[in-house]
């Protein structure tokens, strides 16, 4: 779960109790409390909120995105330029620079199709990885 920090994620906009009323907004997870599932979230402002997993939305991880897209495209109902869209939403969230990282994330977030395909929340990705554990990242090896 420690690959999860620097993570970008968005406050979900619908979220009701807000610690420092971020609803909708994107930051980085700074440090993950394991037992309780919570993370804490750094935005620009330097403003940091704790935030139960369920409540920060990410994009699904690279690694599962086009095997998602090939399996369940006619769920999604969707067309080549929204597969085209996601593509390139994944080619900005590569380059690792939290800025267009967020672009990326607030972008698949403006499109609704394409938000339900890629966008879960660290819960889910937290209880995916706990699920799949010869996925997780080895020591030493890059992804």
């Amino acid at each position: 779960m420690k690959d999860l920090i620097g993570t970008t994620v968005m406050v979900h906009p619908e979220l009701t109790q807000d610690p420092v009323n971020k609803q909708g907004q994107m930051g980085t997870i700074t440090h993950l409390v394991d037992e309780d599932r919570l993370a804490y979230v750094r935005f620009k402002n330097d403003v940091i909120g704790l935030y139960s997993t369920d409540a920060l939305l990410m994009l699904i991880p690279p690694e599962l995105v086009v095997d998602k897209l090939r399996t369940e495209i006619g769920i999604f109902e969707m067309d080549a330029s929204e597969v085209v869209d996601i593509l390139e939403m994944y080619q900005l969230h590569a380059t690792r620079i939290p800025e267009v990282q967020q672009e990326a994330l607030d972008w698949a977030m403006t499109h609704d199709r394409i938000s339900k395909a890629i966008v879960f929340s660290v819960e889910d990705r937290i209880g995916f990885q706990l699920d799949r554990p010869d996925q997780q990242q080895k020591p030493g090896r890059g992804r």
